[in-house]
């Protein structure tokens, strides 16, 4: 059966349909793109829905401006519904350069309601609520137009059902005695940096390098992946296109003075020594110069000595035992490197650790699980 929608094309239906939106509780959003050929993503649609059904496609491709939409987004007395939420949050971002505030995330939610915190929305409609998705348009075109009616449908699908669903993960949550633990998880989507452009300088921890390499080769890493990072962006080309991740690794490693060193870089095309091979040399050049109190510090090595792995071991159990009871996801406290990491951190850095601050805090305490390395 098709889902009801009204498709909004043109400003002045824009504007009617925030008005519509502005007095409710709650709003259910999701987005539609595609994410090829560009460094951003391209949207097509997005979708909102309201509590009694009422639901909105806003085309992205005939609207001049989505900036209206930002009045909903921001407006902290709206709950805004989405699944899977940081990725949508910021492509709305982008389209409306509005900072979205009060976000309830249904795939979030569910690892406090007794399920996996990593269910699609399909999986999560039929467990909850036994609903079937159709899954024959996930790979549309969406900025094609005209969309065909199934197309659409399917779109509209995506929200509708999100009031229901979060009003029944909630309720899970609050008989399990853990409501205020996904309130707390919730309000972290609010913070302007789920959504912002990373610094350029950020880039390089994107890219691993087997075996960890030494801060000279980090520093060059850095400088390289920022060069690439802006090139992107300023191109709206996908990073790849530029240089693959293993050729910016291999360049950093063998940190090239000439073009006659980064013709000897593996993988490295002729094309691109020819177009790029002095901006690639300014960017080793930056990381060899960069002083010393300026040089990443590399990842401490993981302990691997048995008494450690043991107690890793031992507590990572406790965790999913206790979480368990709970009707908590437990990867959602925490991973195995993270809770290494945590053991391992120096005493001054400690207190910083997520799993030493906030909800995570009081559940290893209910669970009289140690923090402190063997």
């Amino acid at each position: 059966m098709s889902t009801p929608f009204e498709m909004i094309g043109t400003v002045e239906e824009l504007h009617r349909a925030v008005e519509r939106m502005r007095g409710e509780s709650a709003v259910a959003l999701d987005t539609e793109f595609v994410w090829e050929k560009t460094y951003y993503a391209q949207l097509g649609l997005v979708q909102a829905a309201l509590a009694d059904g009422t639901c909105f496609l806003f085309d992205a491709v005939a609207l001049p401006d989505l900036a209206p939409l930002s009045e909903i987004l921001g407006d902290r007395r709206i709950v805004k519904l989405l699944h899977d939420a940081p990725q949508d949050l910021m492509i709305l971002r982008r389209a409306t350069g509005a900072v979205a505030q009060t976000i309830f995330d249904t795939r979030l939610a569910a690892g406090f309601a007794g399920l996996a915190s990593t269910l699609s929305l399909g999986r999560l409609l039929e467990e909850v609520m036994g609903i079937q998705l159709a899954k024959a348009h996930t790979r549309a075109d969406w900025r094609a137009r005209p969309l065909a009616p199934e197309v659409l449908d399917y779109a509209a699908d995506d929200v509708v059902h999100l009031p229901e669903l979060a009003a029944r993960l909630r309720e899970r949550a609050r008989a399990s005695g853990i409501e205020a633990w996904l309130d707390e998880e919730l309000a972290s989507l609010d913070a302007p940096d789920v959504t912002e452009d990373k610094s350029p300088l950020e880039a390089w921890r994107r890219i691993r390098v087997m075996p960890p390499p030494p801060p000279r080769v980090l520093a060059v890493l850095r400088e390289l992946a920022a060069w690439r990072e802006e090139q992107a962006r300023r191109a709206d080309l996908p990073r790849r296109w530029l240089m693959e991740d293993r050729v910016l690794a291999d360049t950093a490693l063998q940190m090239p003075r000439s073009k006659e060193d980064l013709a000897r870089v593996p993988g490295l095309s002729a094309k691109t020594l020819q177009r790029r091979g002095d901006d690639l040399l300014a960017a080793v050049a930056r990381g060899l110069e960069c002083p010393e109190e300026d040089l990443p510090e590399p990842e401490p090595a993981a302990r691997r000595d048995a008494p450690f792995r043991q107690a890793l071991d031992s507590a990572l159990k406790a965790i999913q035992t206790h979480a368990a009871g709970m009707g908590l996801d437990p990867a959602l406290v925490c991973s195995r490197r993270d809770l290494a990491a945590c053991l391992q951190a120096e005493e001054a850095e400690t207190s910083l650790h997520p799993l030493r601050r906030g909800w995570r805090a009081e559940f290893l305490r209910r669970a009289s699980i140690p923090l402190s390395p063997p």
